[in-house]
């Protein structure tokens, strides 16, 4: 499959995943309380730090194989089966820990019904792993629809019948089970459960550098809730999940879905021809033109977009999440760089970064957490400035660019945020950042944001100018053969 194709259907399903789950949030957020979810969030948490063993991203090590042998899969499906069955029961064992910690016996539910995740998620492995690699994005998204789909309908039909904070995760393990249902019918070829110790020590290296990575950040994320459910109390700690789904969901959704499509083509382009420039600058063209345009514009609106979609109990959320979304912007910048150290076989590297980040992240967030939600949130945006400083200097050498091109592309961005967000932040500072701000004039300012986003890519003369045009120019030449 193409890269554009694949991008496109990556994104339809990203889309209508990111609709179905907003949606599914919008309705639970009027049927649970800030307490309630505050529960669930810091249960999911616990279960967060334990799953940095998950970290060590076998799929990851399938999708960059050169020459992928089916010992190596057997291999791979073998250490992830047994790091997975290891999570399972840790969780449960730990679940009567968690409780005792924060004084609250219905953590330990949650994370019971949570630690049959991982479990379930074993024989999703192999059709995953070996559909991301051949680039089936058509099948991935569809997957993915329904994976969501199913999740949200369950969560919200057990919240309407009284299950509180447990309906989460019975939504949670309703999005496992179809996905795992879903991998093995559309990857009914590459369902298998062969164990196998090839590679094991190959493996099992590279785990743990990505787990140092990737798992130190989740790590930290996870840590923090439970701060901060210790430390403002579980009411605070809703209201601070609420704002962080929400900044995640936009940029998991987003960013995620382009950023794991451009992984699979730049390992392509460096396993074929050993080039990463041209598609690593096009990536972060791309998805800077569109993402930090979003993110400040929903920072900027944040009060009123709170208020909207879940109610006046949650809108001390606003704050955080406009905050979180600001840290967003800056971490873009130096965005797909787990990228260019997987590639570049730099992990060690990243490895004492992440650890860097790490500790200086927990530091400012347990002092933001003893002033208030929002200066918890605003040390977010501190970590960001330092993964700024340690990642940026490193990106031209691993990419293959200079420092003009990434300065041309961010400087382009920049105009492009401008020209889209200054219509919504004129009209919000002339309302005094009310969140009551007339949604007609919002909806207006947000439209002429739009296009003069619009007219900044033509004159530009964008890359993403020319892609819509073609899209659209598809979409209309299919219209009139019908």
């Amino acid at each position: 499959m193409s890269v554009r194709k694949s991008v496109f259907w990556a994104f339809i399903g990203q889309f209508v995943s990111f609709a179905t789950t907003l949606g599914s949030s919008i309705i639970v957020a009027h049927l649970l309380t800030p307490r309630e979810m505050g529960i669930f969030a810091v249960a999911f948490a616990a279960l967060g730090v334990l799953q940095m063993v998950a970290a060590f991203d076998m799929a990851t090590y399938i999708v960059r194989e050169k020459e992928l042998a089916p010992h190596t899969l057997d291999g791979a499906f073998t250490v992830n089966a047994v790091l997975c069955v290891g999570l399972a029961m840790t969780t449960y064992i730990l679940s009567f820990a968690g409780a005792a910690f924060l004084h609250e016996p219905a953590v330990a539910y949650a994370l019971q019904l949570l630690a049959l995740g991982p479990l379930i998620s074993i024989f999703e492995f192999r059709p995953s792993a070996m559909l991301q690699r051949s680039m089936q994005f058509k099948r991935i998204s569809a997957i993915t629809t329904g994976k969501t789909a199913t999740g949200a309908i369950v969560t919200v039909l057990t919240a309407w019948t009284g299950h509180s904070y447990m309906s989460l995760a019975y939504g949670n393990l309703a999005y496992a089970a179809f996905g795992v249902i879903a991998y093995n019918l559309l990857g009914w070829q590459h369902v298998g459960i062969r164990l196998s110790r090839a590679d094991w020590r190959v493996m099992s290296s590279f785990g743990i550098r990505m787990m140092s990575i990737s798992g130190l950040a989740n790590l930290v994320v996870r840590l923090s809730d439970i701060v901060l459910g210790r430390m403002l109390g579980l009411a605070a700690l809703g209201l601070y999940s609420r704002a962080t789904s929400i900044s995640n969901l936009i940029f998991q959704n987003f960013y995620g879905t382009a950023t794991r499509v451009a992984f699979i083509q730049l390992a392509r382009d460096y396993r074929e021809r050993g080039v990463l420039r041209d598609t690593f600058l096009r990536s972060i063209q791309m998805i800077t033109a569109v993402m930090w345009p979003l993110l400040i514009g929903l920072a900027i609106l944040a009060k009123p977009v709170i208020l909207v979609m879940f109610g006046a109990q949650w809108l001390p959320a606003a704050i955080p999440m406009a905050l979180l979304l600001v840290a967003q912007f800056i971490v873009l910048a130096f965005g797909m760089n787990w990228e260019l150290f997987v590639l570049r076989d730099e992990t060690a590297r990243q490895t004492r970064f992440e650890a860097i980040r790490a500790v200086v992240s927990l530091i400012f967030f347990v002092v933001g957490c003893s002033i208030s939600i929002a200066a918890a949130a605003t040390s977010r945006i501190a970590d960001a400035l330092v993964g700024l400083a340690l990642y940026l200097p490193h990106m031209n050498r691993m990419a293959g660019t200079g420092t003009a091109d990434l300065v041309r592309v961010y400087g382009q961005s920049a105009l492009l945020t401008v020209a889209a967000v200054l219509p919504s932040a004129m009209l919000m500072i002339a309302h005094g950042w009310d969140a009551e701000t007339p949604l007609t004039m919002i909806a207006g300012h947000v439209v002429l944001g739009l296009l003069l986003w619009l007219v900044t890519l033509s004159l530009l003369r964008h890359p993403l100018f020319g892609e819509l045009i073609g899209l659209g120019q598809r979409m209309l030449g299919r219209k009139v053969t019908r």
